[in-house]
């Protein structure tokens, strides 16, 4: 192996002095393919006698073919960058639109939900009501009935504590009658069953409504990701 030397190397500018040997002042016309590096004629019997030469020219050329191919995938990666970062607009632009239009399709789903709990608390508020008036109904209608048990009774009343207020003999003469109005027939009113039954229309009513609610709701257990699943899938 030849010992290292240093070569004295002035790179070509514009006035542009050429590359001499910095041993024997030549022109560097080889490349030792041992030692890997320009050499001029008279260095190959000093220094690189029996190493297998090459043209500076031939070996310029094979090392930038070697090192295009190497510079290629770093080319190819730094064009795929270029590629990504041109299409940053073009992807804030979809990312946007992909904000509006599932914003969108939320609001339809909740619209959807709010819809079904509208109709279902109206429902349930109409049934209320309905209740409302059958038992209104039904009171005023045992009302009545107190009322004319109230008026009979009070007219029995009446009467036995006029014939309290008679003469004595009259009293007596009229008593075993008048006992027989105060064995009153009428029976108490029943005004029972009337009140809202408030357990019905409010026990556990958010889980009805749940259970209602099961029968519009639609479970998919396998969701496509439109980022990644092809325009032609459909689930």
């Amino acid at each position: 192996m030849a010992a290292n030397f240093t070569v004295s190397v002035d790179e070509e500018v514009a006035g542009g002095s050429e590359t001499l040997c910095g041993r024997h002042g030549e022109k560097l016309k080889l490349f030792c393919l041992v030692d890997k590096q320009p050499i001029c004629a008279d260095c190959v019997p000093d220094l690189h006698d029996r190493h297998k030469c090459c043209h500076l020219k031939v070996a310029v050329h094979d090392h930038k073919m070697r090192m295009q191919a190497a510079l290629k995938p770093l080319q190819e990666k730094l064009e795929n960058f270029k590629k990504i970062s041109e299409t940053r607009d073009q992807k804030l632009h979809h990312i946007k639109s992909q904000v509006q239009q599932t914003e969108k399709q939320i609001k339809e789903e909740f619209q959807e939900l709010h819809q079904f709990l509208h109709q279902e608390e109206a429902a349930r508020i109409a049934a209320l009501r309905a209740e409302e008036t059958q038992r209104s109904q039904t009171l005023s209608r045992k009302m009545e009935e107190v009322v004319r048990k109230m008026k009979a009774l009070s007219t029995t009343v009446k009467a036995i504590e006029q014939e309290m207020g008679k003469d004595d003999v009259s009293f007596l003469q009229n008593y075993n009658a008048t006992m027989k109005q105060t064995q009153c027939t009428v029976q108490d009113p029943d005004v029972s069953g009337v009140l809202i039954d408030v357990a019905k229309h409010l026990g556990n009513l958010k889980f009805q409504v749940w259970q209602t609610m099961t029968g519009m709701v639609k479970h998919t257990p396998v969701i496509l990701d439109p980022n990644t699943a092809g325009p032609s899938y459909i689930l």
